[in-house]
């Protein structure tokens, strides 16, 4: 049989140098990706320190080196495009507050200080965050689903509170990121509330609370459901189980008896003998 043509076995070498590549990224990757998510929500919420801005800018430039040197082995360039779009946003949105050093592009701080650009912002990120907590949670099992749930609670009030500062809010309550984040988990558990958002990114991010609410509260309800009756099952299990042994101790203590009363009778008939 003919060996598999130059090309073939190119290909193969470089999904294998890929995969194995992952494999090396895979734990650093996972705690920058919840750092980065970190940083977001404090940047979101209180702004960035200094020191966390140098912080964050290091976690940029290792993502970019991460895909460059991914992108440059991959084998078939445009599809890892394809399946990697967010990240490539997510890694070019950090450029546009490092190239607002330059006087020609003065505009670009407008830019970044828009809602729209946060919401783009948040989004990339808790995409980089679910890799994250994919690679973190290799069984896709509750666990993983409340691990998401987590993330996009901790975001998305950290979004609501920076979309959403308007005197409406304010007047509801609704005054600080604690405020917002027991605000969010009511719509993640679609419970809802009474302050409906005013400008258009938070009413998009709303809408996108309260989609994966849905989609996601009922699974959690039935696991939790299935856990309390799991127990149940094996408590009533235990507690016939209970029922049988007492039982059975019963007839072997009466079965006892009996021998013993016949051991008796035999040994008063052999003295009469």
């Amino acid at each position: 049989m003919s060996s598999p043509p130059d090309s073939q076995r190119l290909h193969r070498e470089r999904l294998e140098l890929l995969r194995h590549l992952d494999r090396l990224t895979d734990a650093p990757m996972t705690v920058l990706g919840f750092v980065w998510l970190a940083l977001l929500v404090v940047d979101l919420t209180r702004g960035l320190t200094p020191g966390l801005q140098r912080l964050s800018d290091l976690i940029w430039i290792l993502f970019i080196l991460d895909f460059l040197l991914s992108f440059t082995v991959a084998p078939d360039k445009w599809a890892y495009l394809r399946s990697n779009w967010l990240t490539l946003v997510s890694l070019f949105l950090p450029a546009l507050r490092v190239l607002r050093v330059f006087p020609a592009l003065r505009a670009v701080r407008v830019l970044r200080a828009t809602r729209s650009l946060n919401l783009v912002r948040l989004l990339t990120s808790l995409n980089r965050g679910f890799r994250a907590a994919g690679r973190a949670v290799r069984r896709r099992g509750v666990g993983y689903v409340a691990l998401l749930t987590l993330l996009v609670a901790l975001a998305g009030a950290a979004g609501m509170f920076a979309f959403e500062d308007v005197p409406a809010a304010r007047e509801s309550g609704l005054t600080g990121y604690v405020s917002w984040l027991w605000w969010t988990a009511m719509i993640l558990v679609t419970m809802g509330s009474d302050y409906f958002p005013k400008t258009g990114e938070g009413r998009f991010l709303t809408w996108l609370l309260a989609l994966y609410g849905f989609a996601v509260f009922g699974y959690i309800t039935a696991s939790v459901a299935s856990f309390f009756v799991g127990r149940d099952q094996t408590a009533a299990e235990g507690g016939d189980d209970e029922v049988t042994n007492a039982a059975l101790q019963r007839e072997l203590s009466a079965l006892r008896r009996e021998i013993a009363g016949l051991r008796s009778e035999l040994e008063r008939g052999e003295g009469r003998g």
